[in-house]
């Protein structure tokens, strides 16, 4: 593919806050990065681990063409959309490679517009505001980027504070903004991390297929047409793992704040009465770090409280779809060892091969959420930013601040 290199006129956009997940629950947002750098990151992305995907790329779009465009659309598109095309004019051919409409080339972006221009004509239904969203069916300073099916993903560029966002104009009804990006550098940003990170864009998660293709679809899904779908590997997230897998807990949340010792007999005394061994990782961090706030977020529970916190929650638990294993002192159930402020509760699930497994009813998702990892590895990443994920904030590497509590008072 050749280098973005080629600059043409475009409306001036200003920098905004990245729009991400992290942002809304309490976390420093940073500058957004520009699209080229996005794409540079997408590209190198799909060349290593869907190289399918990165060959229906299309090559940079002609500046002229950008321009003639510009001029029969009758506005300027702002520099993350001219940025974007002198990057990529859109596909060469249909892919699923974002999380939403498929990028089109200058072309195709004009065609779409033109059509939604004559559809709604003079009619005033489809130009005026309506429905829920307040947004009409189609506004003419809307620029339809990434379209697929009659559905678009538009560029706002109607004056004011928000001109540049991005939102959904649906061929079956009003456009909305509620859930999108404040501009295309964001959502092309979000895409990048997700795929060198992991994680979740617009309710999707990346898969590969085994044709080496790029394939987003929900989390959880297994195959598609019946032919497997891959976790998409993220190489960042991974070399982030091994590089702070050495990190100590002193240096995540600072010296422990009870004695480890008494903590982790009392921790045994409780297991063995509920007919059970712990793991060894989970017992040591409990006896330390137990019965305690971190970072005002995780009430992660210890020995003082572990036993009253386990019967208070297996009797209110018991029979509930939303955790699907019994939680101690049932038999055979998991150790609850701590939730959120949010009201996700944490879970040490026994597994048929002797090991114990964090898994998480994840409340603002409605949903049980299986990690596959041990207690020591998951609690030690997700401390080091080294988890990203869509219900955990992205905390940055410590150490947290550690305040003893009581479970009742979170």
């Amino acid at each position: 593919m050749t280098a973005c290199s080629v600059s043409v006129a475009v409306a001036g956009t200003p920098t905004r806050p990245l729009s991400m997940v992290w942002g809304m629950l309490g976390v420093m947002s940073s500058p957004v990065p520009s699209v080229r750098s996005s794409w540079d990151r997408i590209d190198a992305w799909l060349r290593v681990y869907a190289p399918a995907s990165y060959e229906i790329l299309a090559p940079p779009a002609d500046p002229d063409r950008i321009e003639a465009a510009q001029m029969e659309m009758g506005l300027r598109f702002p520099v993350d959309l001219v940025d974007s095309l002198l990057c990529h004019d859109g596909l060469l051919e249909w892919g699923n490679l974002f999380p939403g409409e498929m990028p089109q080339p200058v072309v195709l972006i004009v065609d779409h517009w033109r059509m939604c221009e004559e559809i709604a004509g003079d009619d005033d239904d489809l130009r005026g505001s309506s429905g829920p969203s307040g947004e009409p069916w189609w506004h003419v300073r809307w620029i339809p980027w990434a379209h697929g099916d009659g559905d678009a993903q538009v560029i706002d560029m109607r004056e004011g504070p928000e001109q540049g966002r991005l939102g959904t104009a649906c061929h079956d009804g009003t456009g909305h903004f509620g859930e999108g990006w404040p501009s295309l550098a964001a959502y092309l940003a979000e895409v990048a991390d997700v795929l060198d990170h992991g994680g979740m864009v617009d309710g999707c998660v990346p898969y590969l297929t085994g044709d080496g293709e790029l394939w987003w679809s929900f989390e959880g899904d297994t195959d598609l047409n019946g032919a497997p779908l891959i976790p998409a590997p993220a190489p960042g997230r991974e070399k982030a793992l091994a590089a702070r897998a050495g990190w100590s807990l002193a240096e995540l949340l600072g010296p422990p704040v009870g004695p480890p010792d008494d903590g982790a007999t009392a921790i045994e005394a409780v297991a063995a009465d509920w007919g059970v061994v712990l793991p060894a990782d989970y017992v040591a961090v409990a006896a330390a770090y137990g019965d305690a706030m971190i970072s005002d977020y995780l009430y992660f529970c210890g020995a003082r409280n572990l036993r009253v916190y386990g019967e208070e929650w297996s009797h209110r638990l018991a029979g509930s779809p939303a955790v699907p294993c019994p939680v101690l002192p049932s038999p055979g159930g998991a150790l609850l060892w701590g939730h959120t402020i949010e009201g996700d509760r944490l879970l040490l699930v026994p597994q048929v091969d002797g090991t114990w497994t964090v898994s998480a009813f994840r409340r603002g998702w409605g949903d049980w959420h299986d990690t596959g990892l041990g207690f020591g590895e998951w609690f030690r990443a997700a401390l080091a930013g080294a988890l990203a994920t869509d219900w955990l904030p992205q905390w940055e590497t410590g150490p947290h601040p550690v305040e003893r509590a009581h479970p009742r008072t979170v």
